[in-house]
Formats: structure tokens, C-alpha cells, sequence
């Protein structure tokens, strides 16, 4: 098994995050996945943007849910020369789409949708961003992640066959057996979570890692040579010159 290289919102290191322009450079370098985060915008529509608030990104003050679909719109982000907006999920669905009708890799791209928060706090999202997404990619080039585990069952319950990974930021006691509890498919661990005979157990147990946000190439090609699944990194192209040189 190879890893694969999943795109932190997009080109991050390079290019405005969690924007169509990030996620094409990192798609066009040939990154094996995207990860992004949404949330819905006042109106429900689904909205691809990490923060709860408006005003790191876009410079304007308040919440992203507070705003309209066509206010958030209206709300340039800037960066590095580069003027982006805040994109609709189905905007970056279309674009990934496109790319594996015009550019396939040997195996299907991955989207990893992380839920910022689920239905507590927005209600019905996950029923919604998962009919959205099934309209354009199959189940297996799916993967929802999240911190707020409630989103992940709430997922299974809708569609028992859609992959889920849990987020986390601490080193969990036998991971497997939590997994197992709330049927998640995949492992969201910290990087700095893995190492060690913690790492060994996880793997013996045949855990599948999705790790981030991991930008360290050292630490990358020590996981790459332990197997594991994804490394979900801001700086795709380091990554995958890593995992180049291992596969050489």
C-alpha cells in the first residue's frame, strides 16, 4: 500500500486556503485528495471555510453563518497577490469531478469533508453535504472527518456504506476499539499522537491513518515507510517527493 497525499484545504502553503484556486494547483501537482471544511452560510447553503469567523481570511468581522451565500460571495480573500472567494462545496465537487474525467491518477482522487460542526449546531448538514456529494463522486472517493464525532454516526446512520474519519488531537487508549464503537472507517490522529510503540499497536490492529496536519519531512518519511494510509499536509509538493523517492 502506498500513502497518499491528501491536500490540507487546498495548496495551502501556496495559494488562498479552502479556495478554488488552492485546490486546482494542489490537484494539478498531482496530490491524491483534497481535505476541506464547511459549514452553511445563512440561507443553508453549503460554504467550504475553516474558521467559525470571517475575519482572519476576509478581513470582514463576524460569523460566516451570520452572512448569506451572496454577501459571503462578495468577501475577497487575499493572499500572496492572489484575489480568491469563498466557494460553494458544489463549486469544488465540480471542479474534482472534472479532474477525473480529464486527468485520472491510477487510483480514484479522495475528498475528505470535514464537518466543522454537525447537526447540534447545524442542523440536517451531513443528510445534505451527503446527497451533495454523492451527486458528483462514488462513496469510496469520500471520506467525512470530524472532531464532533456525533456527525460521524449521524453519517453512518444516513448511508451505513459512506467512509468516516475520526478527528482527534489527543492520544487516544486503543483506538481500534473506539473506531469499532462508532463504526469510523478511518483514523484522524495529530502527528505528533503517533510514534512509537503506540504507533505499532495501531498498526498491528490494522487502524487506516489519516494523519495531519503533517508538513515535516522527516517525520513524513518515517511514516510513509511505516504504510500509513494518508498524510494530510499543507505542503503537498514536499510530500509527494518524498513519497516519489521512497517508491524509487
Amino acid at each position: 500500500m502506498n500513502t497518499k497525499v491528501l491536500a490540507h484545504r487546498g495548496f495551502k502553503s501556496l495559494y488562498p486556503e479552502n479556495t478554488l484556486l488552492a485546490f486546482r494547483k494542489a490537484l494539478e501537482i498531482g496530490a491524491h485528495g483534497l481535505e476541506l471544511d464547511i459549514h452553511f452560510s445563512k440561507d443553508g447553503e453549503l460554504m467550504v471555510f475553516h474558521d467559525f469567523e470571517l475575519e482572519r481570511m476576509t478581513g470582514t468581522k463576524g460569523y460566516l453563518y451570520d452572512f448569506t451565500c451572496k454577501e459571503l460571495k462578495k468577501m475577497p480573500i487575499h493572499q500572496d497577490g492572489h484575489e480568491e472567494k469563498i466557494p460553494l462545496l458544489e463549486e469544488v465537487l465540480i471542479l474534482f469531478s472534472e479532474f477525473e474525467k480529464e486527468k485520472p491518477l491510477s487510483e480514484p482522487r479522495i475528498l475528505n469533508v470535514e464537518f466543522k460542526a454537525g447537526s447540534l449546531f447545524y442542523p440536517d448538514i451531513e443528510e445534505k453535504a451527503l446527497h451533495l456529494c454523492l451527486k458528483y463522486l462514488n462513496k469510496n472517493q469520500l471520506i467525512f472527518s470530524s472532531f464532533d464525532h456525533q456527525a460521524l454516526v449521524k453519517i453512518k446512520e444516513l448511508n451505513s456504506e459512506v467512509l468516516t474519519g475520526a478527528l482527534t488531537a489527543s492520544a487516544l487508549v486503543d483506538p481500534w476499539l473506539y473506531l469499532n464503537r462508532i463504526q469510523a472507517d478511518f483514523y484522524h490522529p495529530h502527528y505528533f499522537t503517533l510514534g512509537g510503540e503506540h504507533l505499532k499497536h495501531m498498526l498491528k490492529h490494522h487502524l487506516k491513518i489519516n494523519t495531519y496536519t503533517l508538513n515535516d519531512p522527516q517525520v513524513a518519511r518515517q511514516l510513509i515507510q511505516h504504510q500509513i494510509h494518508a498524510i494530510i499536509t499543507d505542503c503537498p509538493d514536499k510530500i509527494l517527493e518524498i513519497l516519489h523517492e521512497e517508491v524509487l
